[in-house]
């Protein structure tokens, strides 16, 4: 019955020391046999992610950058970038938000102007791509999948706040977890990456599982009848979701919803 299941990673997937579950091979292995993808949906960046993930990228579907890039077999089937213009109203507000500092996604790694957040990002957020510090984020030439502010407050009652009252067209906004707010292209989000690897793959709805904790997993939570808010998850997650799972992502609740609803019963099978 389920032929796709996705799973965001911090807060889902992993663990607060961001650790791949230990059993994490064996269940894409069972998956594999019963001939159900597994997709990887996250606001990070490819190149972070598919180090974490090197073994496993000819057999996994990476929806990244909150939707806005959908990678399969190691090449990028979707991409969606912010234009210029865009890029510059987005940056020259970040610039006077109080204690949260604008970052760009792009192709080539995460691009930051201010050096000094840096080793807080590090502690954070350990990333496996190259962080690159420039004197502006105006002249970088690249792709841009998102601007992020990395807020040091709280992304969804700080620069949230501000972003929301200036009412920026083609912009989606999306807190996504404490740190973080998301901005890319309008109409990007991972609810809508979902659907695109449905009609790729000729995925129904009903044959969909998916996971996921905080703001940025609300879209994906509706492109599935199987929507599992994690236990440790968002409030508003749970709302929107279908399911909730039994436990939290410190005690491996997607791999064990998986193997109860999928691997060791006929249920979802």
């Amino acid at each position: 019955m389920i032929k796709l299941i996705a799973t965001d990673m911090d807060g889902t997937l992993l663990n607060s020391n961001h650790e791949i579950p230990n059993n994490f091979k064996e269940t894409i292995s069972s998956l594999k046999e019963k001939d159900i993808m597994f997709a990887i949906s996250t606001g990070r960046n490819y190149l972070d992610i598919s180090y974490k993930f090197d073994d496993y990228k000819d057999e996994l579907l990476f929806i990244c950058e909150n939707g806005t890039g959908i990678y399969y077999k190691d090449e990028c089937v979707y991409s969606k970038f912010l234009e210029k213009d865009t890029i510059k109203k987005l940056v020259e507000l970040g610039r006077n938000v109080e204690n949260a500092y604008p970052m760009l996604c792009g192709t080539k790694g995460l691009y930051l102007e201010d050096e000094k957040v840096l080793e807080k990002l590090n502690e954070l957020f350990p990333m496996n791509l190259p962080v690159i510090n420039v004197d502006s984020l105006l002249d970088v030439d690249d792709g841009i999948f998102k601007v992020n502010m990395f807020d040091l407050t709280d992304a969804e009652t700080n620069s949230y706040q501000i972003f929301k009252n200036e009412n920026i067209e083609d912009v989606t906004l999306t807190p996504s977890g404490r740190y973080w707010l998301d901005m890319s292209s309008f109409g990007t989000n991972k609810g809508i990456a979902i659907k695109k690897v449905q009609d790729m793959f000729d995925i129904d709805y009903k044959e969909t599982m998916v996971f996921g904790d905080h703001l940025n997993d609300i879209e994906m939570m509706k492109s599935a009848y199987y929507s599992y808010a994690m236990k440790n998850g968002h409030d508003d997650v749970k709302e929107v979701a279908n399911f909730e799972t039994k436990y939290t992502n410190e005690e491996c609740g997607v791999i064990k919803t998986i193997q109860e609803k999928i691997l060791q019963s006929k249920e979802l099978a």
